[in-house]
């Protein structure tokens, strides 16, 4: 079957983008633009319902607050693009 280009991307936005070659922001990006730690465990918290990351990974995350601290306010917000991310 043959697709046209921009029906495809219409109907399958992500996975267009996926292949194209640019990659959505991962938990890491968001927990960059968190001001605190409460707010990067609810992020972790939604990733994690989400299915997006394992509960391994967000019991990792959720345990150091060391690094969760070293990651929150390092980026703005709007600045996925800069990093190549997303649109």
């Amino acid at each position: 079957m043959e697709w046209k280009k921009e029906k495809f991307k219409k109907m399958f936005p992500d996975l267009f983008h996926e292949i194209e070659g640019r990659t959505m922001p991962t938990v890491v990006d968001h927990l960059e633009v968190c001001k605190t730690v409460d707010e990067a465990v609810e992020v972790i918290d939604f990733f994690e319902r989400k299915g997006e990351i394992s509960r391994e990974y967000a019991n990792f995350l959720r345990s150091n607050p060391s690094l969760l601290k070293s990651l929150i306010g390092t980026r703005e917000r709007g600045e996925y693009t800069r990093r190549g991310l997303g649109d």
